[in-house]
């Protein structure tokens, strides 16, 4: 996969990996939203995989590249800017991808995801309902407290599990399956 590289714009580590692996390896018919879509490596990955893929990001630098790096590998994705779920009103997907900015505090969006980095965690969860017609796979970390997903989740009526890990140096990668 060719990506062009720029420094505002989330690149492809570790989680965005985690993520790539966690996709099922045939999405045809499928209708898919990359949330947070960054350098757009997962949506891409996903119209490889035969969906018409929609990504999305609140910075509009990365939906530029994201865009452009779609183009640059013969890929059509849907790329839209906007603040999480909000501009969706009355769409619904069959697979989410979210690879949310996970690191807890304030700062850039890239990285940081509010107290515990869950705070981009739970307005996704909570926006499920409405969402998801089958299934969406967000990634953790072990100090986002991925078991408040899978109790908020199963509170919600969803099933939901503890789907890939990858220990790294210092903490531990998680990909939470929830579906319906």
């Amino acid at each position: 996969m060719k990506l062009i590289k720029d420094d505002q714009v989330y690149w492809p580590a570790e989680d965005s990996l985690l993520m790539l692996e966690a996709l099922d390896p045939d999405l045809s018919g499928k209708v898919c939203l990359d949330l947070g879509t960054g350098s757009g490596i997962v949506a891409i990955e996903m119209a490889k995989r035969g969906c018409c893929t929609v990504a999305s990001d609140i910075s509009l630098r990365s939906c530029l590249i994201a865009s452009r790096n779609a183009e640059l590998n013969g890929l059509e994705v849907h790329v839209v800017q906007g603040n999480m779920t909000r501009h969706f009103r009355d769409l619904a997907f069959d697979l989410i991808a979210f690879n949310p900015p996970y690191l807890p505090g304030r700062g850039d969006s890239r990285w940081a995801g509010g107290r515990r980095g869950r705070e981009l965690i739970d307005a996704l969860i909570d926006d499920l309902p409405r969402l998801m017609k089958e299934r969406a796979l967000i990634l953790h970390a072990d100090f986002n407290l991925p078991e408040l997903t899978l109790r908020k989740a199963e509170r919600m009526g969803f099933k939901a599990e503890i789907y890939l890990r990858r220990k790294l140096a210092f903490h531990e990668l998680m990909i939470v399956r929830v579906s319906r």
